[in-house]
């Protein structure tokens, strides 16, 4: 259960299937990466994964180890039926925004390949979105404007995946972290009241197992999201 805009929910159907197939691909381009020391910064502990990131500082500071137990976590929250939705970090909601980050790159991917990709692939993306684009429909106008599967304009796909973000994030605090982190303490506290941000949003704990524990985490991870039907 997860605390998203439309309410206290477990993501279900077309919607439930594209997440899980995001996840499924994010953790299969971590795993080869759980052994990687080389690429540490040692200024600041951060692991660079080049083929691995979003575009999301917070989420994309994370090490391979810790995204795929942050991964873990959200699969279990987003798609299973928990006793109760998480407390909400810039750590948590990054990551959601990087699984359709992946869902965007992945609709990139195959419109860029579509000629080459055989049928039964290459509408994959675009047909697990459009399910999950009627599975969140509100009304006929809602329905009326999601795309046909053979639409070939990105940016009609990028907008589509906007809205379905919006499904689950209330908004984008956790793009503020950086400006909240390195400000003085009691002005990042007047800032946060302001703006209605919970005092411990910036700095949540994301998961940080060891590369054994994680192969763990990936095994359940799997368990979860190939439960669901794609």
């Amino acid at each position: 259960m997860w605390h998203s805009s439309r309410g206290d929910r477990t993501l279900q159907g077309g919607e439930a299937a594209l997440v899980s197939a995001a996840i499924d691909t994010m953790i299969d381009a971590l795993m080869v990466h759980l052994d990687d020391h080389d690429e540490v910064d040692l200024n600041d502990g951060y692991q660079s994964i080049p083929d691995c990131e979003s575009g999301i500082n917070v989420y994309d500071r994370l090490n391979a180890c810790q995204r795929i137990g942050l991964l873990h976590q959200l699969a279990n929250y987003l798609l299973a039926d928990t006793s109760r939705a998480p407390k909400l970090t810039a750590t948590s909601e990054a990551g959601v925004a990087a699984i359709f980050v992946e869902i965007r790159d992945q609709l990139a991917i195959e419109l860029d390949l579509e000629t080459s990709l055989a049928a039964d692939d290459s509408f994959y993306w675009r047909r697990m979105v459009v399910d999950a684009l009627h599975e969140l429909a509100d009304d006929a106008q809602d329905i009326d404007d999601v795309p046909t599967v053979v639409c070939r304009e990105l940016s009609v796909w990028e907008d589509a995946v906007d809205q379905m973000v919006s499904a689950i994030l209330w908004d984008r605090d956790f793009e503020m972290a950086d400006g909240f982190l390195d400000q003085d303490p009691v002005v990042s506290q007047q800032r946060r009241k302001l703006l209605g941000i919970d005092t411990d949003y910036f700095t949540g704990v994301s998961p940080d197992p060891r590369p054994n524990e994680a192969r763990k985490l990936i095994r359940e991870t799997r368990s979860i999201v190939r439960s669901k039907p794609r």
